[in-house]
């Protein structure tokens, strides 16, 4: 299958336009449309349908983008290794994640991590734990970090506890607490993480258990915007300990919560191939990181 084709392909779903896709990548309109002409005969079905003078994605177009963009950034994979291998350069890091920790725990760790191996370079593919797990097994990825749980064979699996903390908007009366409950926060409008979610779901029945009201007025399923979303007064909510430290800055009131829920993500890599230095300095950062007590070494300071 010729690659320029799937290029085309991804551009037209990005833009849902051929004239903006001819623009972007520097040819004629009729080309475009040769190109996605070619791929539809190639792959049997049709990729888009035209409402009101556009281009819409059909749904086979839909499920076909997913694997292609999983199929190219394989091969982008690929022509780095076969670039540092001529030029001998340092290796490329590729790092899949969940989006917890490819916002608020590695960029400080892929910044460490750079000090000290100045000619490292480093890919971060940014996807739902789901997605995530499906590009590791197409191939191309070094470490992968994901919500529990992970079934996937031939890895090499490391599991940990990050520890999960209320937050509030500035000025909430709760914020009188050093430690919250879910006694206290009963009744409170809740940023939610959906029920579909391991952690959604633990959020849950630890209100329920205790007796208090779980009162959800919004879902999200990335801790960031809950970050964001209570920020802007719009409720309460539990979230785990990084990303409310990367998000305090937006006038968060960060407080311990009691019973601890669990909040487990897992690092994984091939178990079949020897780590280069570059992945184990990253393995190892992960677990100094994950392993640590984030409160204790706050209450050092």
């Amino acid at each position: 299958m010729d690659v320029k084709l799937l290029e085309a392909f991804c551009a037209v779903m990005d833009t849902q336009s051929v004239t903006e896709t001819a623009r972007r990548m520097g040819i004629t309109q009729p080309a475009v449309s040769a190109q996605i002409a070619r791929l539809e005969a190639h792959v049997g079905f049709a990729l888009f349908e035209r409402v009101g003078g556009r281009l819409k994605p059909s749904d086979a177009g839909r499920r076909f983008h997913a694997e292609v963009m999983d199929a190219l950034s394989t091969i982008d994979r690929l022509s780095d290794v076969a670039r540092n291998i001529r030029t001998g350069a340092v290796e490329t890091l590729v790092v899949a994640s969940h989006p917890s920790a490819s916002i608020s725990l590695l960029p400080q760790l892929i910044g460490d991590l750079r000090a000290a191996n100045p000619g490292a370079r480093v890919r971060m593919i940014n996807r739902t734990s789901e997605a995530v797990r499906a590009i590791f097994e197409a191939g191309g990825v070094d470490v992968a970090v994901t919500e529990w749980p992970v079934n996937l064979q031939g890895i090499t699996l490391k599991r940990y506890e990050v520890p999960t903390v209320a937050i509030l908007p500035e000025g909430h009366p709760a914020a009188a607490h050093d430690v919250l409950t879910p006694q206290l926060l009963s009744g409170a409008p809740f940023v939610a993480m959906p029920a579909s979610r391991l952690i959604g779901h633990r959020i849950r029945a630890v209100f329920s258990d205790h007796g208090a009201v779980y009162e959800p007025v919004i879902e999200s399923e990335y801790f960031s915007t809950i970050c964001g979303l209570v920020a802007a007064g719009c409720g309460v909510s539990i979230v785990d300990y990084w990303s409310a430290r990367s998000f305090s800055r937006l006038g968060l009131v960060v407080r311990r919560f009691d019973p601890a829920i669990r909040y487990e993500i897992t690092v994984f890599r091939r178990a079949d191939s020897r780590p280069s230095p570059l992945t184990e300095d990253l393995l190892t950062r992960l677990d100094q990181r994950l392993s640590e007590d984030p409160w204790a070494a706050k209450e050092r300071k």
